[in-house]
C-alpha cells in the first residue's frame, strides 16, 4: 500500500530526532502540540503536502525558534509551498507579536477609517488625527475608505517620550 503525502509529511515530523530538536528549541515546552500544529497547517494545503518534509520541518523549525505558530488560524506564520519546497512567511500577527515581546513599544495599532470620518495630517509632526463619526449605516455595511496605523516606543533610558509614528493609507 502506497503512503500519502500527509502519511509521509508525519511520519518524517514523529522521528525521535525532529521531536527532540522541537523540544530543545521549544524549551521541552509542547513540543508534541507545536508538530501536530504543523501537521494541521499541511493538511489544510495540497499543494504542501506535497513539498519535501524536510523543508517543512526546517521552516517549521524556524518559526519555532521565532516563538510564532504555524497554524494558520493564527495568522502568526505561514509554511508557503514554492517549487516543491516550504518556505516561512512571517504574517503581520507574528510581526506584531514579535515586536511586542520586545518590550521597546508602548503600543502598536490598526485599524479601520470608516465613511464619515475624515483623517487629518499634522504637516509639523506628521501624526495623523481622525474627527467626525462612522455613520451607522458606514459601520454596519462596513464601508471602510481607509486604514490608519500607529505606533509609540517606550522612552529610553533619560527620555520622557518615545520615537512614534503614524501612517494613513486610503482603500
Amino acid at each position: 500500500k502506497k503512503e500519502t503525502a500527509i502519511q509521509k509529511v508525519s511520519r518524517f515530523m514523529d522521528a525521535e530526532i525532529v521531536k527532540s530538536r522541537f523540544a530543545e528549541v521549544l524549551g521541552g515546552k509542547s513540543s508534541g502540540a507545536y508538530i501536530a500544529s504543523v501537521i494541521v497547517a499541511v493538511k489544510e494545503n495540497e499543494a504542501l503536502m506535497n513539498c519535501h518534509p524536510e523543508s517543512i520541518y526546517t521552516s517549521a523549525l524556524r518559526a519555532a525558534t521565532l516563538r510564532l505558530s504555524v497554524d494558520p488560524a493564527t495568522g502568526q506564520a505561514y509554511l508557503v509551498p514554492f517549487s516543491g519546497r516550504a518556505t516561512l512567511i512571517v504574517g503581520y500577527k507574528g510581526l506584531y507579536d514579535m515586536a511586542i515581546r520586545t518590550g521597546k513599544y508602548r503600543y502598536i495599532n490598526v485599524g479601520p477609517i470608516y465613511e464619515g470620518q475624515t483623517v487629518e495630517e499634522n504637516p509639523i509632526t506628521g501624526f495623523h488625527s481622525i474627527s467626525g463619526s462612522p455613520t451607522a449605516e458606514a459601520k454596519m455595511n462596513k464601508k471602510i475608505i481607509g486604514w490608519i496605523g500607529a505606533f509609540e516606543m517606550n522612552p529610553a533610558r533619560g527620555q520622557t517620550t518615545g520615537f512614534g509614528k503614524t501612517f494613513y493609507m486610503t482603500v
